[in-house]
């Protein structure tokens, strides 16, 4: 399936510029300028207004890349399903990963998945859930772990793996911390109102943990008094050890320790971790078996290490 020109056209229209289009294809401006001007010809049309700096696209360009973005999409699902029906697994497949928790189960099962798939690449790439729903929309990703408070996205295939709760997170010290040691299953349940002069530490305002806890918050009828808001799990409970402030962590976060009290929040205190893909993209064996090892490494492994 010959589709080399539509790639020239798509790089023209990303680049607004035919010079740097030669430059990305590997190919001489001139001999881009011709194959455009042929196409055009073909259509009857133009597919750019052109100024001497810069290149937009007509309205039949817009039409022409979008088609053509559809076209090329086509293509690589075929190819990838062929290469599922003959069992010649030897592309790529682009993984989105959360940080922290998502790379240490990559890590941990890519030995095993590697030796199923020894020909296929498996590429992580750590990246917020809502920059990794945008790479999911543009085809960019083949695969997603996310951890998400609801299925947003009715373009978007959401596999369950697990429900994580939420902890509260209280230095030893405080008043209302337990002292003895406990097992995870006999944390005790507590109001977050009694929380309402101590100060806190909690994820930033973009993750998808952040409404939940706010929520929380709003239940219990007081806003928060920050220290800082902060991207690392870690951090937030190496804070409440140091005795600096309170924390709300998920629990793969919360590892035993004898410097805080864990508390549990009630039922709505929790999100969920699925593998995500989108509905109109292929996903092989190759992926759907990486999918099972994840979720049996989450199942089995439930904190970070």
């Amino acid at each position: 399936m010959e589709t080399k020109l539509i790639e020239y056209i798509l790089t023209i229209a990303k680049y607004k510029s035919v010079s740097r289009a030669a430059e990305e294809l590997y190919v001489t401006q001139s001999a881009l300028n011709q194959q455009l001007l042929k196409l055009e010809k073909e259509l009857g049309a133009p597919l750019f207004i052109r100024t001497r700096n810069h290149w937009e696209l007509t309205e039949i360009g817009e039409l022409y890349v979008k088609n053509s973005e559809q076209i090329l999409q086509i293509k690589r699902q075929t190819y990838t399903q062929i290469e599922d029906m003959a069992k010649r697994w030897n592309g790529t497949i682009t993984i989105g990963l959360t940080p922290e928790r998502g790379i240490q189960m990559f890590t941990s099962i890519y030995p095993q998945i590697h030796a199923l798939y020894p020909e296929t690449t498996f590429q992580p790439l750590e990246a917020s859930v809502a920059s990794q729903v945008r790479m999911l929309t543009a085809n960019q990703l083949d695969i997603s772990f996310q951890t998400i408070s609801e299925r947003k996205y009715r373009h978007l295939v959401y596999k369950h793996i697990l429900y994580e709760p939420f902890y509260l997170c209280v230095p030893k010290d405080h008043p209302l911390a337990y002292q003895e040691p406990r097992e995870p299953k006999n944390y005790p349940e507590i109001s977050l109102s009694l929380f309402r002069d101590e100060l806190f530490t909690l994820v930033e305002k973009n993750s998808t943990m952040r409404p939940v806890i706010d929520q929380l918050f709003e239940a219990a009828g007081f806003k928060p008094k920050l220290l800082f808001e902060s991207i690392s799990m870690r951090t937030m409970r190496h804070l409440a050890e140091s005795r600096q402030c309170c924390s709300i962590i998920p629990r793969s976060y919360a590892s035993l320790s004898s410097h805080v009290s864990y508390f549990t929040l009630g039922p709505e205190a929790s999100w969920e971790l699925a593998a995500v893909y989108a509905q109109n993209h292929y996903i092989n064996r190759a992926a759907k078996d990486f999918i099972e090892m994840a979720s049996d490494y989450w199942n089995t492994h439930l904190y970070i290490q």
